[in-house]
């Protein structure tokens, strides 16, 4: 068994561990693994936004429970496809100066999901009005905005049950596959 299965196998077998003794928070620090909790009813299955092989590096730090996503160990993000993280109709694509070239796409059901720092303008691959699907590239990881020179891609679920524009104090805690990737300082 090669070093980085081993080291796998035995992250998951301590991860269940520690799932199973409750030890939570607990542990003094040490970051809990992000836990397997059901979304909110009516929530869209989100995927990463990313192509499919890829792996990808989650950093929840102080601004969870929005992420700063990068290729795993930050080589060479710039400039990767960004895709919808569920099927919807792109509801507002804008310049900002901290978000910069910013996307917000509305899922339904008050759910919204929002895509920061891309690379070229927001309304270069999809326009406000359009349907996109997880197949759908919306734009490509940049570092616009107050990005500060690090190409990332910030991404945020959010809830609102009515409106057809959402913000920052919409953001609720990020689901991929049924797993929520929250808790500050986390990777």
């Amino acid at each position: 068994m090669s070093y980085a299965r081993l080291r796998a196998a035995l992250l998951a077998f301590l991860t269940a561990l520690y799932l199973t003794l409750g030890l939570g928070a607990a542990s003094a620090g040490a970051a809990p693994p992000a836990e397997a909790a059901a979304p909110p009813a009516g929530k869209p299955a989100f995927q990463l936004p990313f192509a499919c092989g890829t792996k990808w590096q989650l950093n929840t730090w102080d601004h969870t429970p929005a992420l700063d996503i990068v290729k795993e160990g930050n080589p060479g993000s710039d400039g990767l496809p960004v895709y919808a993280s569920a099927p919807g109709t792109v509801s507002a694509a804008y310049w900002n100066n901290g978000s910069g070239n910013t996307l917000q796409i509305s899922h339904g059901n008050g759910w919204f999901t929002a895509y920061y720092h891309l690379q070229e303008a927001p309304d270069a691959y999809v326009k406000v009005g359009g349907q996109v699907t997880g197949a759908t590239q919306i734009g490509r990881v940049g570092k616009s905005g107050a990005a500060n020179n690090w190409a990332h891609l910030h991404y945020e679920q959010r809830y609102l049950p009515s409106g057809t524009f959402t913000d920052e104090t919409h953001r609720r805690p990020v689901h991929f596959g049924g797993v929520e990737y929250s808790g500050a300082g986390r990777q």
